[in-house]
């Protein structure tokens, strides 16, 4: 039998990988400027961790987590999003007792039970960050502006940043009573998930894809018109700030989140090009007040996003962004005999221990077959040892570029492969 991967999980292999670490590479650079630390956290929690973060009536814990008992009869589940267990982690690590802000940064996997399609995948990756403690309305501004450089770094074009107010908790009641009355009348034109949440949560509805161009969706309240004084100030604020940075962004009053612990702001970088991710969301995210109170820690606000990058990793190929991965000289080390064999070996390790990539053909001692790996290994510089040179301790060295070649003694090895790099613009 021959064994294929999961539905909807991904392999990376050779150029993919470098492809799949540069985005790594430049997300975590780009982060640690803003003073964020990183947090790895398990990738199994207490099932019960992400039913009280996502809420129970969100797709994510109902459908597309997933979940398992273990032999101790534990209900268990692998992670299909970083902020629940982030919180667990600040809790129970006693993060709180830290000067505020709390800034941590997570790069992991993520699982989710969904068909699979272009940008969504049953494991994916996300960047993430959190901020606890301090919420201000420039500190928010701030963090977005951070995922703004960060898709700007990478090269991305058409994202637009969209971003809303969900207001407090006396401004989402009010809305939630609006877009019943509103719904009431189309109750049953609607999924039978949106008819279930509507009475415990309106919200969904709006988030609801089988919904999403239902009429009385399309024509539903905007929660702006139920915003408090001191949510539409804080919003004002949060927008002044991006100004104040030059973010550009779209106020969207229907922009609402999937996750139920969402308060006050919520934002996304919607790619708008012109291929089969147009529409998707690079990342996103927003405020949540009540969450770390709600794990039992103390009343600490918090504000994060998360990117994906699966997403991001399939925009760049189709906007050609990525940059030539394997950088650096890398040399190729032919012994024309046994005995040279052996020393191509040791030089072959002199090389690695200077930093070089270095590659031979450890069986083979005919020039063509070592000439072709040197070839398919990209390498710059090849180094030729035969019984000539193991008599005289020198090496030949070609420039594979310039196809120049010079005999050298073999201390000088190091230094000569400086002058090619120099010659070769490396």
């Amino acid at each position: 039998m021959i064994y294929q991967r999961v539905k909807g999980m991904l392999d990376y292999v050779g150029e993919e990988a470098a492809k799949f670490r540069y985005i790594e590479k430049c997300f975590t650079e780009e982060i640690k400027k803003y003073g964020f630390r990183e947090i790895i956290t398990p990738v199994l929690e207490n099932t019960e961790v992400f039913v009280r973060s996502s809420g129970e009536e969100s797709d994510i814990v109902e459908k597309e987590m997933y979940t398992f008992t273990d032999k101790g009869r534990r209900s268990l589940t692998l992670r299909p999003e970083g902020t629940a267990g982030v919180v667990r982690s600040f809790i129970e690590n006693k993060l709180y007792a830290r000067p505020e802000p709390e800034k941590l940064y997570y790069f992991a996997p993520m699982f989710r039970y969904s068909r699979p399609q272009a940008g969504r995948y049953r494991q994916f990756y996300q960047f993430g960050v959190e901020v606890f403690g301090d919420v201000s309305p420039l500190l928010v501004a701030d963090l977005i502006a951070s995922g703004d450089k960060i898709l700007k770094r990478l090269g991305i074009k058409d994202i637009i940043l969209k971003i809303n107010s969900i207001g407090d908790f006396s401004s989402r009641e009010a809305y939630a009573d609006r877009l019943r009355a509103h719904f009431a009348a189309h109750r049953d034109g609607l999924c039978e998930d949106c008819r279930r949440r509507l009475d415990k949560n309106p919200l969904r509805v709006l988030d609801c894809k089988a919904d999403s161009d239902h009429p009385a969706v399309i024509a539903a309240p905007s929660i702006a018109d139920c915003l408090s004084a001191e949510a539409q100030e804080y919003f004002r604020k949060v927008r002044a700030g991006l100004d104040l940075l030059g973010v550009k962004y779209e106020a969207d009053s229907r922009l609402v989140r999937g996750l139920d612990y969402y308060t006050d702001i919520v934002f996304e970088y919607i790619y708008e090009g012109d291929n089969v991710y147009r529409g998707l969301a690079a990342g996103g995210g927003g405020n949540y007040a009540d969450l770390v109170s709600s794990f039992g820690g103390p009343d600490i606000p918090g504000v994060g996003y998360a990117m994906g990058l699966e997403r991001i990793l399939g925009i760049m190929e189709e906007q050609n962004l990525f940059p030539a991965l394997d950088s650096g000289l890398v040399v190729a080390v032919i012994g024309l005999d046994e005995a040279s064999k052996e020393k191509s070996l040791q030089v072959a390790s002199l090389l690695r221990a200077g930093g070089y990539r270095c590659e031979l053909d450890y069986a083979k001692t005919a020039l063509k077959p070592q000439f072709r790996l040197a070839d398919r290994a990209g390498a710059g510089a090849i180094v030729i040892i035969g019984e000539e040179e193991r008599k005289n301790n020198v090496l030949t060295v070609k420039n594979a570029k310039t196809k120049n070649q010079e005999t050298i003694p073999e201390e000088n090895l190091l230094a000569y492969l400086k002058e090619i790099e120099n010659e070769n613009g490396i």
